[in-house]
């Protein structure tokens, strides 16, 4: 962190101006530098005032009043006058910038030499996330077992629910609820749920670029509260439709995978998971899916159009409604859609065959069979009866 020349502090090495020297009037040259340094290694020392204009790009001053003592570094907002006896250099922040160094046509120059030289830290990213290529939610049943896979991707699993055991190029790992795992490119793992529970867990298969892999991949970590946020957080937002959700959901992830990189440096104590947080993915995921039900229900909707856009299989789709509401997916749109048929009917505004026809049955037989069965009455003996009311 470090402020600009406009800064109060500057003022003991120099101040800012707005117009241009006059440099005729002043007996003044200009000497125009072009430079990317990002690292100092020398400082200029002018016995006289000095003036600093930046002609392109975004630049600091590295200054100080002694060559022994610590250098502040400023953003140069604005053009400078440095005071005479200042050791001073100038570090691009820019890939490129141009100044004019305007000094005394008769001036007197000292080049000191740092050592160690100064280093310009730029904030620029270590790891590289350039894609998702795929994620999804399983619901698992107890002795679930997957024989395995490679491929030349990672792979994130954390586990909403239950217990997974897994192996990775023969290495045993068991993962409990909160926990998660990353497979690394083209390692062998095994998924397998032993023992009389279910097991719900969320993956994702991305790309990365990144210095060191081996420091979160093959290793379990249980999450605490700052990344099971960060994981939950994702969760939610993996199946927005709204504009820039994609980079949205590239920055959700960026954080979750910046943390795992981060665990070893943070403390446990502090930041460990309530327990009351356990266990919602389901509770969450069910109710989005309920809701994108609901508000379609006048439209047709197929199982494969939710699978889709929640990125679940129909065996987890299943599952978890199952768990949930002690009912299959297809019987929960069937029984909505009936509910609101007999809404539609009562408002006597269409007929029984384009009511069947709006909620995406599939014939008007198919409709008055269902709706007989639900209701121990025919649709068209229902309607009568609330026009008969």
């Amino acid at each position: 962190m470090y402020d600009k020349t406009t800064s109060a502090e500057f003022r003991k090495y120099g101040s800012v101006y707005d117009e241009s020297i006059d440099v005729e009037k002043n007996d003044l040259i200009i000497k125009q530098i072009v430079t990317s340094d990002k690292v100092i290694s020398s400082l200029y020392y002018f016995l006289e005032p000095t003036y600093i204009e930046v002609v392109e790009g975004m630049a600091a001053i590295l200054i100080s009043d002694s060559s022994n003592s610590n250098f502040k570094l400023f953003a140069i907002h604005r053009k400078l006058e440095i005071k005479p006896n200042m050791y001073f250099n100038i570090i691009s922040m820019t890939d490129q910038i141009t100044y004019n160094l305007i000094i005394p046509s008769r001036y007197n120059l000292k080049i000191e030499f740092l050592n160690p030289p100064y280093v310009y830290n730029r904030i620029l990213p270590t790891i590289s996330i350039p894609e998702i290529i795929a994620y999804y939610y399983t619901i698992k049943s107890p002795k679930y077992k997957f024989k395995g896979e490679r491929h030349n991707l990672y792979e994130l699993t954390f586990v909403d629910n239950g217990t997974l055991d897994t192996t990775v190029d023969g290495v045993n790992y068991i993962l409990n609820s909160s926990d998660l795992i990353i497979y690394g490119k083209n390692q062998f793992h095994t998924q397998a749920v032993n023992n009389n529970s279910s097991c719900s867990y969320l993956t994702i298969m991305f790309d990365m670029k990144c210095d060191d892999d081996s420091l979160i991949c093959n290793r379990v970590f249980h999450c605490r509260k700052e990344l099971y946020d960060a994981v939950r957080t994702f969760a939610k937002n993996i199946s927005a439709t709204i504009p820039y959700s994609e980079n949205l959901i590239l920055c959700n992830f960026h954080e979750i995978i910046i943390r795992l990189f981060q665990y070893d440096y943070l403390g446990a104590d502090d930041a460990s998971l309530p327990k009351e947080s356990y266990q919602h993915f389901q509770d969450e995921l069910l109710e989005k899916i309920v809701a994108y039900i609901n508000e379609r229900i006048s439209s047709p909707i197929t199982i494969e159009e939710i699978c889709n856009k929640f990125s679940v299989s129909r065996s987890s789709l299943q599952m978890l409604f199952k768990n949930n509401l002690n009912i299959s997916p297809k019987k929960y749109i069937n029984d909505l859609k009936l509910t609101k048929s007999k809404q539609l009917i009562k408002e006597n505004k269409y007929t029984i065959s384009e009511i069947a026809f709006m909620l995406g049955f599939n014939s008007i037989h198919y409709f008055s069979r269902a709706f007989t069965q639900k209701y121990e009455i025919s649709p068209s003996e229902y309607a009568q009866t609330m026009f008969k009311e």
